[in-house]
């Protein structure tokens, strides 16, 4: 049997949003309006993108903190093919919910919805959830590990045709279709079923974010979808071979999974035009220096700014129990591209590229056809920004045979090209 071709897909984010509001035409008050949110969904269902997705902090931070699942849901409403993908931390969660929450949203949307498995990088959520401490960086990943197992259980304990007319006007359970759970762990005991039946799509699509080792090795083993920082292709690629070979370890193949970095496409008519626009965001930023301290262990301010940051300055590994990946990355960008102090605040962990329609169409077909991405998630740099995206970059691609002209299916498992796993 032929194999579809390979295309490119892209998540939509509604977050990420944080200095919109300094456009000439953004407003702060337009990040938490319905009306406008319906309508960046609704743009992003006319481009055929894959979904729409929002990302979780469970603390304050200055820009998008409306609570997802709540959201998702509204959207579900007013959207008829996008998949509705949300952040939810197997840190701050129990599996009991999280299964249901992620089942819900599916039953909602009629098989759209997607789960970004997140650990909780920012350590002063532990604050709002009566805990002394934040969980030490590899051990969220060993409870998330058991979060992911119980709650794909839990998805399956309780068949579609579970629950049956019965003469009485009521339901009836059919027995056949129930299976408890009882999971005893290091961290949860679950005795199950769950209360919903089973999910449009079997499991709602996992996603996961992070890109630390136990952060390959946990999205390799469970993820169906990856979002990771990645700025420079060649990192990219290494990034991309790894996360195949760790999934052929753990039985996978590689078709079972798309890795889509963060992007954020700063189109313009002309080419002039959209690096204007990137050198003024640049400007209009925060202060990112203590930022990039936590990163590179090293306080910026303090080196010349135009000259490479000294190599032995720079600490063996990424040493933050937050974004430990994260961390990484910007310690292996220095050491390859002896990036400037200047440079490195302005690089930012995800690729910012400017340019006309051409000009992104070329950069994304590059990444693609070298195998350093499936596609991406987009990180709009103002409100707007999208259309000339969907007007004018996707019909390139398009008659590129790169991007799709409809809908492959109805779920967001149909159009990432993932097969429905069996109970």
């Amino acid at each position: 049997m032929n194999r579809p071709k390979r295309q490119v897909h892209f998540n939509s984010c509604i977050d990420h949003l944080d200095l919109a509001w300094r456009e000439p035409y953004g407003s702060p008050a337009r990040l938490f309006d319905f009306g406008q949110l319906a309508e960046r969904a609704r743009l992003a269902e006319r481009g055929l993108m894959d979904a729409m997705f929002i990302a979780d902090f469970y603390t304050y931070r200055p820009g998008f903190s409306m609570e997802p699942i709540t959201l998702l849901s509204a959207l579900a409403a007013v959207t008829r093919n996008i998949g509705l993908i949300a952040s939810a931390s197997t840190t701050y969660n129990e599996p009991f919910n999280l299964a249901r929450m992620f089942a819900s949203l599916d039953r909602l949307s009629g098989g759209r919805a997607g789960w970004n498995m997140v650990t909780t990088a920012v350590g002063t959520v532990s604050a709002n959830y009566s805990r002394d401490e934040h969980l030490e960086h590899d051990t969220r990943y060993e409870r998330a590990h058991e979060v992911i197992d119980v709650v794909t259980r839990l998805w399956d304990s309780l068949g579609e045709e579970a629950l049956r007319p019965a003469p009485d006007g009521g339901f009836k359970a059919d027995p056949e279709e129930i299976q408890t759970l009882e999971h005893t762990g290091e961290w949860f005991d679950v005795k199950g079923p769950l209360d919903i039946p089973r999910p449009v799509q079997g499991h709602p699509v996992r996603m996961q974010a992070g890109s630390s080792q136990a952060g390959r090795d946990f999205g390799s083993r469970w993820a169906e979808v990856i979002f990771t920082a990645q700025p420079v292709l060649s990192i990219a690629r290494e990034f991309y071979a790894d996360i195949h070979e760790r999934m052929t370890g753990f039985g996978r193949a590689p078709d079972a999974l798309n890795i889509l970095p963060g992007l954020m496409p700063i189109v313009a008519s002309t080419r002039d035009e959209a690096v204007e626009q990137l050198a003024a965001r640049q400007e209009n930023g925060p202060d990112s220096t203590v930022r990039m301290k936590e990163m590179v262990g090293i306080d910026l301010s303090t080196l010349p700014s135009d000259e490479p940051v000294p190599l032995e300055l720079l600490p063996d590994k990424g040493f933050t129990n937050g974004m430990r990946g994260r961390s990484d990355l910007y310690l292996d960008i220095v050491r390859k591209h002896r990036l400037t102090p200047r440079q490195l605040l302005q690089q930012g962990a995800h690729l910012a590229h400017a340019g006309n329609p051409q000009d992104m169409a070329d950069l994304i077909s590059e990444w693609f056809t070298t195998h350093a991405c499936d596609g991406f998630t987009l990180m709009w740099p103002s409100l707007e920004a999208n259309i000339l995206f969907v007007d004018e970059v996707i019909p390139i691609l398009q008659r590129r045979g790169l991007y799709r002209t409809a809908y492959s299916g109805t779920t967001l498992r149909d159009n990432l090209g993932l097969s429905r796993p069996d109970r």
